[in-house]
């Protein structure tokens, strides 16, 4: 199992952010355009006074290696089922690979510390495990090397749109 940490500053309150986060429209555009991967389908959406709960499917494009490149002959795409506490601010997820299954795991937390009026620390913390026998510590270091690549990527782009839209 590998753990990571991801600790990347947001340009604007941790309010607009959740907002934006779980907007149809502004997620489809950091796929498309921050990420540069397919569109995403939001397979299930749910939101009441407590929680918004979101199902979303993905095709993302990695860098894999030449070793795990080896093992996938379709396109790689993951299930993502995500919970958003409100009270507690935090957004608690699990993805699962439509190759690897329940052999291959990647969940985290996603919280927001404020910096002053128009700013916030976007706070991440994954656990990757696969137990697929002989190659799951490389498709563990893969994950996490994609993660550790995306997730800047993301808010890059939303710094950027951020920056286009003070108002939006």
């Amino acid at each position: 199992m590998r753990e990571c940490d991801i600790t990347l500053e947001v340009d604007c309150p941790p309010e607009r952010f959740w907002a934006l986060y779980f907007d149809d429209d502004f997620n489809r555009d950091t796929f498309l355009y921050g990420l540069r991967w397919s569109e995403p389908t939001i397979v299930e959406f749910s939101e009441d006074e407590r929680e918004i709960l979101r199902v979303i499917t993905a095709q993302p494009r990695l860098e894999l290696g030449p070793k795990v490149s080896k093992m996938i002959s379709e396109t790689l795409g993951y299930r993502e089922q995500g919970r958003f506490d409100k009270r507690e601010g935090k957004f608690r997820f699990r993805n699962r690979t439509n190759i690897f299954g329940d052999r291959m795991e990647l969940r985290g937390e996603m919280w927001a510390e404020p910096l002053g009026d128009d700013r916030m620390r976007w706070r991440s913390r994954l656990k990757i495990e696969c137990s697929i026998f002989g190659v799951g510590g490389i498709i563990e270091r893969v994950a996490e090397y994609n993660a550790l690549a995306s997730w800047p990527m993301c808010s890059n782009y939303w710094n950027r749109w951020l920056k286009e839209h003070p108002q939006d």
